[in-house]
């Protein structure tokens, strides 16, 4: 799944601007980039029925002082027969385009001065509909909502195989799935081996627990048993920090 990324000023429009009235956060990618109201773009091949395309940022309060922020979700242009879903200090389950025009988050952060969130995570599933959904997340202050920072993303479902936009991932799979008194064994193929390619995996509260090294373009990472507890975990495949696939794993103790 090749993504293409690309930050750039988007213009605010009249019906939903860009909410930019008090840089209270920055929104960064891994790359230290502040994408404070910019457009995302996130392309890739379409894929099977349970492709799962995602995007992940940090979040820092550069306000100076204690805030207690909070992420809402608008769908900006969504096709029907998509889903999507979000994890801000812990991930939701998916619904569907157009049930949730605005989805507020229900878990606001407590955020000291300096204070940085990881646990942003942005996914949609295409269900092997082909074209753009851009959805708009705004960061706002729980006691002051107007001092709020905005950032796009537009996932870009293209055709598969063509050019650039093929798949780089072959095969992502997790034996057994569901676990129970055993190590599980994450089988992965990619077209190619690329520096920067590892195994993350997360709990659901989007927190990164494990990391494992990806080594040659064929091969599988082995979770021993009692490195993951019992419940919900999110194997992701992923390069120099954006997702390439994503495997719900759950391990039952």
């Amino acid at each position: 799944m090749k993504h293409a990324y690309s930050f750039f000023l988007i213009a605010a429009s009249a019906a939903l601007p860009l909410a930019l009235s008090a840089q209270i956060v920055d929104v960064r990618d891994v790359e230290g980039n502040v994408l404070n109201g910019t457009n995302i773009q996130v392309v890739e091949a379409v894929g099977d029925a349970g492709q799962i395309m995602g995007y992940s940022a940090t979040v820092e309060n550069i306000s100076g002082e204690q805030r207690t922020i909070n992420v809402k979700r608008y769908e900006i242009d969504v096709p029907h027969g998509t889903g999507n879903y979000f994890c801000w200090d812990l991930c939701y389950n998916e619904r569907n385009a157009g049930v949730s025009p605005l989805w507020i988050g229900a878990d606001p952060i407590p955020m000291a001065a300096g204070f940085i969130a990881n646990g942003f995570h942005a996914y949609y599933k295409p269900y092997q509909t082909m074209g753009q959904a851009t959805f708009r997340y705004v960061w706002y202050d729980m006691a002051q909502a107007t001092d709020s920072v905005s950032v796009d993303i537009t996932f870009n479902a293209t055709a598969a195989g063509v050019g650039e936009h093929a798949s780089p991932v072959i095969g992502f799979d997790a034996f057994p799935n569901p676990a129970t008194a055993s190590a599980v064994t994450l089988n992965y193929e990619l077209a190619a081996t690329t520096p920067g390619t590892r195994l993350a995996v997360y709990n659901v509260l989007g927190e990164r627990k494990l990391v494992k090294a990806i080594k040659g373009a064929q091969g599988k990472v082995v979770l021993q048993d009692g490195e993951l507890t019992s419940g919900v975990w999110f194997a992701v495949l992923e390069r120099d920090g954006k997702a390439l696939a994503t495997k719900r794993v759950v391990v039952l103790r």
